[in-house]
């Protein structure tokens, strides 16, 4: 008898220390951002200063995303894929790095592989894939007018095709810095179409910063004060449907009215994403990826930590007007951030592997981003990222 009322007590203390946890971890988010004299963050762009995370309530719909993807069946995923934000990375790993009963054939000195079904239907439109079939650096405005038209002229017949689009993120500043280094060795990107509502942008909505052939050797303050320089809030551009704030034609709206709209919009197109992984993550972005789709990887994905070697220093300035002209980007990254941790956690939930602590101090390590220096060891890995 005693050791049943053992078992009993001890079930009892064990249940109410994990409801006492749980609670705890719940609320950890909003008593750790308070500052010394109790007050929360006010806004998404506060939270990446102070390093920390909002917190946002989505819904369960929003969170769950647990799909089977059927390479075989209607199913064609559609890679997002922005400008040096380690896309290039999770591209090759595609194609080269799933494991399909049958994976896409690369060859060596071919920039494109086959990545073909046992019909011979496509199931993956990306730059290693399908090459830029919607332009250089296509982004959401250009490939929802172009992927349908784009399959057929690839297939060569038109189908019944279910589309999972794709992403990945990286954090502004890092991502920014990396772009100017890209342009500054001479990257332009100035045959990227800039496709909306039918038309491509004119050059005196979106005239270029540089009178030569390129920018190469620009200054990081030239490359800041170029008041037309898409590196600007790129994420945000990119993502957002670009016909809702009249394409690239800045009159007729306030420039308020017109960055609310647009930040608005990536976010709602963000959370439509089948998927989205964040650079400075790549473990999880691997595991949630193949949670997701029901998909395995071969091989790990490497995750590339910040050294101290040949880092670029960048003066406080600098730093103001670097944080000031990605505004926001910095909140949809913040939002995006949050989001891609609470769909961690509610994948950890349903797979039995959660473990509050751990996912809480990873999910609040902005990978040393807080000095704004970054490596020339780890952007090389983005180096052919055009």
């Amino acid at each position: 008898m005693k050791i049943y009322r053992k078992i009993i007590w001890t079930t009892l203390f064990v249940g109410i220390c994990i409801v006492v946890v749980s609670m705890y971890f719940s609320n950890l988010h909003v008593n750790e951002m308070k500052d010394l004299y109790g007050v929360l963050p006010k806004s998404d762009f506060e939270t990446y200063l102070r390093g920390m995370l909002p917190q946002n309530n989505f819904s369960q719909t929003e969170l769950e995303r647990d799909y089977h993807f059927d390479a075989e069946g209607a199913d064609v995923m559609v890679f997002l894929h922005m400008q040096k934000t380690g896309g290039t990375s999770l591209g090759r790993h595609l194609v080269r790095n799933l494991d399909l009963h049958k994976p896409c054939i690369c060859t060596k000195k071919k920039k494109r592989c086959d990545c073909l079904t046992k019909k011979n239907t496509i199931w993956l439109f990306s730059r290693y894939s399908t090459g830029w079939a919607c332009g250089l650096h296509a982004d959401w405005t250009e490939l929802k007018e172009c992927v349908e038209d784009a399959m057929n002229r690839k297939e060569g017949f038109t189908r019944k095709r279910r589309y999972y689009f794709i992403s990945i993120f990286r954090d502004p500043v890092k991502r920014f810095l990396s772009e100017w280094k890209h342009v500054r060795r001479g990257a332009t990107w100035k045959t990227a179409e800039l496709k909306c509502s039918g038309r491509s942008a004119t050059l005196e909505e979106v005239p270029f910063c540089y009178k030569d052939e390129s920018w190469r050797g620009v200054s990081l303050d030239d490359f800041l004060n170029c008041p037309n320089n898409l590196a600007r809030n790129r994420q945000t551009r990119m993502l957002a449907n670009l016909s809702k704030i009249n394409c690239y034609n800045k009159t007729g709206m306030s420039e308020v009215e017109r960055d609310e709209k647009m930040l608005a919009s990536a976010k709602e197109n963000l959370l439509d994403l089948s998927f989205f992984g964040i650079t400075e993550f790549q473990r999880y972005t691997q595991k949630l990826f193949e949670y997701t789709f029901s998909l395995k990887f071969i091989n790990d994905f490497v995750q590339f930590n910040v050294t101290r070697s040949d880092q670029t220093k960048i003066t406080e300035e600098q730093k103001r007007k670097i944080l000031d002209v990605n505004r926001l980007d910095i909140k949809l990254y913040q939002y995006a951030k949050d989001l891609f941790f609470q769909r961690v956690r509610e994948m950890k939930r349903r797979t039995k592997d959660y473990n509050p602590i751990v996912d809480h101090i990873v999910a609040n390590t902005f990978d040393d981003s807080s000095d704004y220096a970054f490596s020339e060891d780890q952007d090389q890995e983005y180096e052919d990222d055009y």
